[in-house]
């Protein structure tokens, strides 16, 4: 039911499936994923980069398959 790189709804926040069940590491029945990272700063305007990623492993129940994203240019 769910992919890599899907956009998901978790608890009423967006996320973005970098994992599934029974990969990498991820238990059976659940899904890896990456809430994104709305703190950091961009090197042009003096962060530091090598951000390390936080992902998370949730059951599959909780997962909701998100709107199709707007995109924007």
């Amino acid at each position: 039911m769910f992919q890599i790189g899907q956009f998901i709804e978790f608890d009423g926040l967006l996320a973005v499936v970098v994992g599934i069940s029974g990969q990498d590491d991820v238990p059976d029945d659940h899904l890896a994923i990456w809430f994104g990272e709305p703190q950091g700063q961009r090197l042009s305007e003096g962060g530091q980069g090598n951000l390390v990623p936080l992902v998370y492993t949730v059951p599959i129940e909780y997962c909701l398959v998100a709107k199709p994203p707007s995109l924007i240019h």
